[in-house]
């Protein structure tokens, strides 16, 4: 196929450029043999042994482990949800049951007299008291929602409200918070807590009412429903009846208005609107809730106050209802809160009938004055307040990570009913015995008995049977809560329609509160029409198409120097993403399963510096050997992935602009892309590939389509670019982890996995636990705190339409022209572009959950040289983040003027780092060898300064065999710190300062990694990060900041074959050298020599020179003429063995189709010598026809494409606009080695000077420690003295001294790192639910019944029923392990036996949906029962397994049928799966037919002819 893009660009021949086309290649079709078939006497293979290395690693336990926590997050999360309901209901009903006037409370008589019994009336005061428990109940959550609002509207953009629109809000929360305050100070206070806990049930009548209207009556089943709403509407309104009618109590007649008021504050959520058949009311209804949500933080800063206020005002109401006196609320408050006393009055006890033991009391005049325990209303508002908040976390938990049905529906419905029979329990007990509670609650408070009848007639007389049918109808109106479909890790904002709870009514405002979760999928199947289905649509503005949501990943590698096992590792990880996504699409192909996890994937590698002079011509080119070593080891990789022997089809290649491009279909059918990148066509390094490729995927392939804006921005909205390194090892679930990310919130642009580096050695270890803790705590804080400030390029995600913003990828194309832009540009690209993502307003986060692996340094110098890139490219694109903090903070809504100043706090201590360690190092001599501080001082300074010179001065190597000479010394000097700390402990104590931050620091560093139980392994590395710290903290800033101007790559530097202009270059430069030395020797002859200088000269004129006090010169660069000299015969012959002449005026030029600019050629023309050209055909060259490198035979014999004129017309554009090789202007270059030079001369200064003056400033301090220090106060050391002539005790206190070098790293170190460790915390959890939502658990107890059918079963399990039909080793009867090796014992192999078999068996296909296709067929005509053994996600038995297999053929034959239908072909035809499934092939228009196929092609028919590219210059031209 000429055009390999998903999306299709605009080609000559394009005339659909609107329709969807896939990513993978479906059209492609693979070779039924990919390897040669064996012979006898080669029929031994070597087998690939799978390394449980890296991501490959053993993670069973981990697995299992997150599987128990599941179990575990079921049942604590159930118990939590539903005791932390069950409590906050239960206080409440306590604090309604102390708020009725002149209410009697039977006393207890144990501490009084055990003959009497007693009663008491709750005073004013104790009323006020209980008030302000009602009111700090329902005000908690409206503050915690105003400083939500606030925040939200103080860091984020929320858009203002309409008048209109805030004038409906205002009028529905001021009826709902009046709602509420009848209902808590009238209705229940003169209810029992038994019909009060009832009666909270019959609170839907709204969202009632809205079900039934807004019910969309296209639905078949309509009538069942509109019935059974019916019913559940006229359930509720008996509520408003029935007890006001028995009680005959005015204020019960008021339960109508509340029940009414309250259930209106939930409207939002029951208005279920359809564009095609909602009535015009009901729209309009919609577009007010849609308004009141997008600006809801908006009003609720304010009407959070105001219902705060009203429900004030109620209070006073109410008391000025009871004729008391409204003032008190506020008056009585000292009194209410304040010690006071309460009359217990002596009664005696009147029985009025036997039969239905009906009693009443008689005061009989004693009385007695007890204490009381004032505190109690605040401590059941604390924990009614508490409860009611844990409940909430919780429910939003349990809904985060998939487990509703179970642990937040089930648990929430159960409240109801658990409330009121604990409640019967608890008042029959202090019914019975009024001491029954004694030591829990105090003797003068408790529920508001019901009357003391028999169950049975409470039930009767009472109607209290009526509250069943408030409890089905609530649990009718509330069925949207039992079927959730909500995503993984949803937003607060998705999940509830109103982001925060009521305290008062938390189990009715969680269920009536969780939003009706969309009932329409995105369909995302491509091989459907779509646009007939869209054009009907009037709901959506535009021509959107379904396809628009799909998401795509391109993969963007970017490769230099690997090494053959960081490319298999990488290779590997794609094929295993490849695997996966083929397994998605077999499960939306094959069966119809519409995965919301479904994607799409392209792979690409940018390959910097691809070519090199070839080894016959100088005048050609051909690949390097990385990128042979890369063809070579495709099959290799895809082998130790698939188990299996793997030979792939030689990849397509295709002339670019660029260089070129080769192009592998993987076994899962998607494309592997590697862009041949020449350096002498196209700039190279890592930054310019990745300006490359975002221009390519986000600019001709999305940009250039001839579709709607708004299709573009949905489909730039779900268009990722996965960056990765060529070295990169990961699992698939490591990138849908970062997608989940991405999919959760819209304004995230990056997002970046747990990097581990990988190696051996000191300097890998060091980097493991570096890694480690940057990642635990740093990169974490960041997440939690603000944004992540860098999303590493060897493993991050990026959001296409957030890189195709304004200041981000036109902004990233600048070339470097001043110094600064050397360091922040070229040096930190990574950091660089994710600081212009911060800047335009987008986030970046930090999954600790997802994996990588990554090659690091495992040399000192290697090491040095990296961080020499990294540490002064970070602190400029912090620098330039902190200078226009102001800016940032208003455009980004995740950054905060609190993050800011950490990240100032950060910058201080990284400039301020050498000092401080430095110092430490003073102290430490100080304090192990007992030598002074003075001394201390100048043994430090002494190597500081000498390594400073060296840096300034040498060259890199001697700088870092120096700098690991210091390291070695530092590291034994830590050692010996490490003995002194332990003898400071003993000494001083563990409350010493010291033994206090040691032991935090070390308890941080354990917690943490016990946190991290699948890194636990990084502590043993904790030695080797400890003894470095001098050497990483304090020298490697001072080589990275004196090798300022150094911007050379200095990682993976390997010698090339050098280029044609570069051997030509060094040959004009020795024939000068020649001549200059040349010209010396003719001076001697008459004795014009330049052997002697002079310190004092004189000449006139150049006649003559007279010099003084003559010395010789020194000869250095004569002898560096000489050794060029020496090496111009070496050139010379290499040139003329490559065939190259210099002189060859006739020769015709080489045709190229890249021409950048006329003044501006790549290379110099190439010449022939005249006796082939005249004699000799040649073949004509062009380098997008037929260049040499495509026929390089190391490069595999694969067929030869083109590509299209748009796409070829692109990347001349973007190279001639963006990525020009850079001229070699040595003016310029020498320019910009100045300013590099002149920055970093400044730099230093600074840098030194601000360490010089902290350490100074500090050190005199420490002198000085005497009169400047703080007094521990704890662990003192006491002397008791006894003076016998005096006869005085003496008591002497030695308090330890917090010197100033210790005050520095009490404040400095220990508030970061306690910000770091809380925020670890924090992002723990947030992980943890990341897990915890990717666990799916297949048991019955976890389904509903929806999911126990077949074909439910076949939904849930298809993707693992494929995974395990891909599997080899599950469906044949190799006596083979997992990693493909026969595993019996010795003596039981049948060697022979296999190696015989092997001759007959076919070589492995590389076409995963062949073979998926071939073994479900043969599972489905032969299900034996050990290989349906072998196939567990069937089912737990044979006869489960067999009705899985029968739901999936039938599953399989409906698609086909439709399939059919779709086709127009008839139903009794008989298609193959494949070919029914498929689309049809299609052949490019730009396919080169003058190149044979692969060598091992078994296509048995004719070659078409084949069509000579070589041209013949006519001997005799005209």
């Amino acid at each position: 196929m000429a055009m390999s893009s998903g999306l299709r660009g605009r080609r000559d021949s394009d005339e659909d450029s609107d329709v969807y086309t896939p990513l993978f290649d479906d059209s492609e079709e693979f070779d039924p043999q990919t390897a040669q078939e064996a012979k006898g006497w080669d029929l031994f293979l070597e087998i690939p042994i799978r390394k449980e290395s890296g991501s490959m690693a053993t993670s069973e336990w981990i697995d299992l482990s997150v599987k128990v926590l599941k179990v575990l997050a079921y049942i604590v999360v159930f118990a939590v949800v539903l005791g932390a309901a069950v409590i906050a209901k239960g206080t409440l009903l306590f604090i309604t049951s102390q708020l009725k006037k002149d209410r009697q409370i039977t006393h207890c008589n144990k501490a009084l007299a055990l003959d009497q019994q007693f009663i008491t009336v709750l005073p004013l005061e104790e009323r006020i008291s209980w008030l302000w428990a009602i009111f700090i109940v329902f005000a908690a959550p409206e503050v915690g929602t105003f400083l939500r609002s606030v925040r939200i509207c103080f860091f984020k953009t929320t858009p203002k409200p309409t008048r209109m629109l805030f004038f409906v809000a205002f009028f529905v929360e001021t009826l709902h918070t009046l709602g509420v305050a009848l209902f808590l100070l009238l209705i229940l206070p003169e209810l029992d807590v038994v019909k009060g806990a009832m009666l909270m049930n019959a609170l839907c009548f709204v969202p009632g009412v809205l079900n039934a209207i807004t019910r969309d009556r296209t639905d078949p089943r309509y009538p069942t429903k509109i019935v059974l709403d019916v019913l559940a509407v006229s359930a509720q309104v008996t509520s408003f009846v029935v007890w006001p009618l028995l009680d005959g109590t005015t204020v019960l007649w008021l339960i109508p208005v509340v029940a009414v008021f309250i259930s209106l504050g939930w409207w939002e959520n029951y208005v279920n609107a359809d564009f095609k058949t909602s009535t015009a009311s009901v729209l309009y209804l919609n577009t007010l809730r849609e308004g009141i949500k997008k600006s809801r933080y908006y009003m609720q800063r304010v009407l959070s106050l105001v219902k705060i206020v009203v429900f004030m005002f109620c209070i006073m109401i109410y008391l000025h209802v009871n004729d008391d006196d409204p003032a008190a609320f506020f008056t009585s408050v000292g009194d209410a809160f304040g010690e006071r006393f309460y009359t217990a009055y002596e009664v005696q006890v009147l029985i009025i009938d036997t039969m239905q033991d009906i009693s009443n009391y008689d005061v009989t005049g004693g009385s007695i004055e007890l204490p009381v325990y004032w505190p109690a209303a605040l401590w059941v508002a604390f924990i009614q307040v508490a409860s009611a908040y844990v409940c909430f976390g919780s429910a939003k938990f349990a809904c985060k990570i998939l487990i509703q049905n179970f642990s937040f529906t089930f648990a929430l419905s159960l409240v109801g009913p658990l409330t009121i029979n604990l409640l019967i329990v608890f008042c029959g007990l202090r019914n019975a015995n009024p001491c029954a509670f004694r030591n829990t609650i105090p003797d003068y408070l408790f529920f508001e008995i019901p009357p003391v009848y028999f169950l049975r007639e409470y039930v009767g007389r009472e109607m209290a049977w009526v509250w069943l049918l408030w409890l089905m109808s609530q649990a009718w109106i509330t069925q949207h809560a039992w079927l959730p479909r909500c995503e993984r890790l949803a937003a607060t904002d998705k999940l509830f329609a109103k982001p925060w709870y009521s305290g008062p009514l938390i189990d009715q405002c969680l269920l009536l509160n969780r939003t009706k979760d969309s009932d329409v999928d995105v369909d995302h199947d491509e091989f459907k029409d779509e646009d007939e289905s869209m054009a009907s649509s009037n709901q959506d503005a535009y021509d959107a198409h379904p396809s628009d949501n799909i998401t795509r990943i391109y993969i963007c590698a970017t490769m230099w120097h690997e090494t053959k096992d960081e490319m298999i590792e990488f290779l590997k990880s794609i094929c295993r993403l490849d695997a996966h996504q083929c397994g998605k699409r077999i499960e939306r192909k094959y069966f119809n399963i519409m995965s919301p996890d479904y994607y799409e994937l392209e792979a690409h590698i940018f390959m910097d510096d691809a070519f090199e002079v070839s080894d016959h011509s100088s005048e050609e080119s051909q690949v390097n050997r990385f990128v042979k070593c890369l063809v070579d080891t495709m099959d290799e990789a895809a082998s130790e992935v698939h188990a299996a022997n793997i030979r792939l089809r030689a990849p397509k290649k295709y002339p670019t602009p660029y260089g070129g491009r080769f192009v592998w279909i993987l076994p899962g059918k998607n494309k592997l892309v590697c862009h041949l990148k020449d350096k002498a066509k196209i700039r190279h390094r890592k930054r310019w590939s990745q300006v490359m490729y975002m221009y390519y995927f986000l600019g001709h392939r999305l940009m250039d389509l001839q579709i709607s804006v708004e299709r573009k921005e949905k489909m730039a909205e779900h268009t990722y670019l996965l960056a990765l390194d060529g070295d990169i090892d990961f699992q698939p679930s490591a990138v849908t982890l970062l997608i989940d990310l991405m999919k959760k919130d819209k304004n995230l642009g990056a997002a970046c996995g747990r990097i581990h580096p990988v190696g051996s050695g000191f300097m890998a270890w060091y980097q493991m636990f570096e890694y480690a803790v940057g990642h635990w705590l740093q990169k974490a804080t960041e997440h939690m705190v603000g944004c992540v400030l860098c999303s590493p390029g060897c493993f991050s995600l990026f959001r296409g339409k957030a890189l195709m913003d304004d200041n981000v990828m036109k902004k990233y194309t600048l070339t470097s022209h001043e110094a600064r832009h050397y360091v922040q540009y070229d040096q930190g690209e990574d950091r660089w572009l994710c600081t212009l993502l911060l800047q335009r307003g987008y986030r970046v986060e930090y999954s600790a959950a997802s994996d990588a692996y990554t090659h690091c340094p495992e040399s000192f110098g290697e090491f040095y040289n990296q961080r020499r890139r990294w540490v002064p490219s970070t602190m400029a694109n912090i620098l330039d983040l902190l200078g226009d903090a102001k800016q940032i903070v208003k455009s980004n809504d995740n950054i905060s003027t609190l993050y800011i100043s950490y990240q100032m706090l950060l910058m201080v201590g990284t400039v301020l780092g050498p000092g401080t360690i430095f110092l430490m190092m003073i102290g430490a001599m100080n304090a192990i060898t007992a030598i002074s501080n003075v001394n201390a001082l100048i043994l430090n300074l002494i190597p500081v300064v000498l390594f400073i010179a060296v840096c300034m001065t040498c060259k890199s190597e001697t700088q870092l065999m120096f700098a690991s000479a210091i390291t070695c010394v530092y590291a034994m000097i830590m050692m010996m710190v490490v003995v002194g700390i332990a003898l400071q402990i003993v000494e001083d104590g563990w409350l010493a300062p010291s033994s206090i931050f040691t032991v935090v620091t070390f308890g941080i560093f354990f917690i943490t990694a016990a946190l991290h139980p699948q890194e636990i392994i990084c502590l043993l590395y904790l030695v080797v990060y400890y003894i470095t710290i001098p050497s990483m903290y304090m020298l490697l800033i001072i080589y990275s900041l004196c090798n300022l101007n150094n911007v050379s790559w200095g990682t993976r530097e390997v010698a090339q074959k050098k280029t044609l202009k570069e051997i030509e270059q060094e040959k004009k430069d020795a024939e000068e050298a020649q001549k200059k030395m040349d010209t010396q020797s003719v001076k001697k002859l008459f004795g014009n020599s330049e052997d002697d200088s002079g310190s004092m000269e004189l000449s006139v004129a150049g006649l003559f020179k007279c010099m003084c006090c003559t010395n010789p010169k020194d000869h250095k660069e004569d002898l560096h003429l000489l050794k060029i000299s020496h090496e111009l015969e070496k050139i010379g012959k290499k040139l003329d063995s490559l065939g190259a002449v210099t002189e060859a005026p006739e020769a015709p030029r080489r045709r190229s189709t890249l021409r950048l600019r006329e003044t501006h050629g790549l290379l110099d023309e190439y010449v022939e010598e005249d006796d082939l050209s005249a004699d000799t055909p040649r073949e004509e060259r062009d380098d997008l026809v037929n260049p040499y490198w495509v026929e390089d035979p190391d490069v595999k014999k694969g067929e030869v494409d083109f590509l299209s004129t748009a796409e070829n017309h692109f990347w001349k554009d973007l190279i001639d606009t963006y990525l020009r090789p850079l001229d070699e202007n040595k003016e310029e270059q020498a320019r910009i080695a100045k300013d590099l030079k002149d920055l970093r001369d400044k730099m230093v200064f600074a840098f030194v000077m601000l360490n010089a003056l902290f350490v100074v400033v500090i050190f005199l301090m420490q002198l000085n420690q005497d009169q400047l220090h703080f007094q521990w106060p704890f662990g003192q050391k006491v002397e008791i003295a006894y003076d016998d002539e005096s006869n005085i005790v003496q008591i002497e206190r030695d308090y330890l001294m917090l010197e100033p070098i210790g005050s520095l790293f009490l404040v400095f170190f220990g508030s970061v790192m306690m910000i770091q460790f809380t925020a670890m915390l924090f992002h723990r959890m947030g992980t943890l639910t990341h897990l915890l939502s990717t666990v799916k658990l297949d048991w019955y107890c976890t389904k509903s019944p929806n999911d126990t059918s077949q074909q439910a079963i076949l939904e849930t399990q298809a993707f693992a029923i494929i995974k395990e039909l891909l599997n080899n080793q599950k469906i044949t009867d190799d006596p083979v392990a997992d990693d493909g090796i026969d595993a019996t014992h010795v003596t039981r192999r049948n060697t022979i036996k296999n190696l015989e078999r092997r001759r007959t068996l076919k070589p492995n296909e590389v076409n995963l949906e062949a073979n998926f296709e071939k073994r479900l067929s043969s599972v489905i005509q032969n299900p034996k029962s050990e290989i349906l053994a072998r196939l567990p996600s069937l089912g737990g038995t044979e006869a489960a397994r067999r009705l899985t297999l029968r739901a999936l053929q039938a599953r399989r034959d409906s698609v086909l049928q439709e399939r059919r239908l779709s086709q127009g072909q008839p139903c009794n035809q008989t298609i193959p799966l494949r070919q029914d499934l498929g689309r049809p092939s299609a052949s490019g228009p730009y396919v080169n037919r003058s190149y044979e196929p692969a060598f091992d092609s078994d296509n048995d028919s004719p070659l078409p002819p084949r069509r000579s590219t070589v041209r013949f210059r006519d001997p005799n031209p005209m």
